[in-house]
């Protein structure tokens, strides 16, 4: 089964990937498509180190761009 990763846009341009516990978090491929579609970025922003944190966190990026990227 293959994984994936997600990858973040931020609007100054920083290209994140998800994190989770400290690494790269990655989705099957029967849940990566899910997440796409149901993401909220009117409710996260991303932190420096790639982690989601909700809106209005200090130090906290705006999400313009989320998108799949595949782990090879």
């Amino acid at each position: 089964m293959s994984r994936f990763r997600i990858r973040l846009t931020t609007v100054d341009g920083r290209i994140l990937h998800w994190r989770k516990a400290g690494q790269i978090h990655t989705l099957d491929e029967r849940l990566a498509p899910v997440w796409i579609a149901n993401f909220k970025p009117t409710v996260f922003q991303v932190l420096a180190d790639g982690q989601l944190v909700p809106t209005g966190t200090l130090e906290a990026a705006e999400i313009i761009r989320w998108e799949l990227e595949s782990v090879e």
